[in-house]
């Protein structure tokens, strides 16, 4: 069922799944389940969040997943029969069913933008698989963003939401990880980053290619990801039943109407808005995020 190699950062490891090979990253003891399960973000990978989670393992088992299309999981990722992010929770329920036996100590899910609303969808499928829920500005967008995206002239409209354009036209192939890294230090996404966040994205992002490297998430799956987002966080929001935490950012945040949104859906949940931080404060601001992280997996 699982295999282990030696990487960098974290240990690699692989979990058979019935289409394919999905991969991570390990951090501290061997053991399963884990203590925190990890997803990152659209277009990113598991070693984005190295310097984040590694700091943790001293006496914790983290693992954080390469979702499909991304990273070196081998994975079907068909950009054409993309419809949704239920994809990414069909694969993270596979995962507990196979990592979480009955009666385990189920893991602390955390997840940032995308991977937290997969995080959130998998609670509500197997609420006793999951501890407890971290979630690192997920995309919450309006309630009825989703029902628009969902219907025919609302996905074609999609199609060419900025977002989508602009991961399609994505540069994809470099001569080599040094100049990926080089070329992103000048791109004002990366500009707020902490030391080691682009060089784990470059690591654990790039592929061999005839011409040097280029993205293991292809432009063409991380445009569909922004396009296809129909499912209903929202919805999931108020039905999870498992301890829920959020953080957001307070510029350029994915959650809807912020901390008193999700005070009306989900009383129940732990809410805190990072002041002067973006949609990348887990980059920006892994401090804060780790020690949220910490208290998370101590209470739960």
């Amino acid at each position: 069922m699982m295999t282990t190699t030696l990487g960098e950062p974290g240990e690699r490891l692989t979990i058979a799944l019935a289409d394919g090979v999905m991969s991570g990253l390990r951090w501290g003891p061997e053991r399963m389940p884990p203590d925190l399960l990890f997803l990152h973000a659209n277009g990113f990978n598991a070693a984005t969040y190295g310097p984040l989670l590694a700091p943790l393992a001293a006496d914790r088992s983290i693992i954080a997943l390469d979702m499909r299309g991304h990273g070196l999981s081998e994975l079907p990722a068909d950009p054409a029969r993309m419809t949704n992010w239920d994809a990414y929770a069909d694969d993270l329920v596979a995962v507990l069913d196979r990592i979480v036996p009955e009666g385990a100590r189920p893991p602390v899910l955390a997840g940032h933008s995308m991977g937290s609303v997969a995080a959130l969808l998998t609670a509500v499928r197997r609420p006793a698989r999951v501890r407890s829920l971290l979630l690192l500005d997920p995309v919450m967008m309006h309630p009825w963003f989703w029902l628009f995206a969902r219907t025919p002239w609302g996905a074609a409209r999609m199609r060419r939401f900025d977002l989508a354009v602009g991961a399609a036209k994505r540069r994809a192939v470099f001569p080599s990880k040094a100049e990926a890294v080089a070329t992103y230090r000048t791109r004002k996404t990366f500009a707020s980053w902490q030391p080691g966040f682009l060089e784990g994205y470059v690591e654990g992002g790039f592929v061999e290619d005839p011409d040097g490297v280029r993205l293991a998430c292809a432009p063409a799956w991380e445009a569909a990801n922004f396009a296809t987002q129909t499912q209903n966080p929202w919805g999931a929001l108020a039905r999870v039943r498992v301890p829920v935490t959020v953080l957001a950012g307070s510029n350029r945040s994915t959650v809807y109407g912020g901390a008193a949104r999700i005070a009306r859906v989900a009383p129940h949940a732990r809410v805190e808005t990072l002041p002067d931080t973006t949609h990348f404060f887990p980059m920006e601001r892994p401090d804060r995020v780790r020690q949220v992280l910490t208290e998370t997996l101590a209470q739960s």
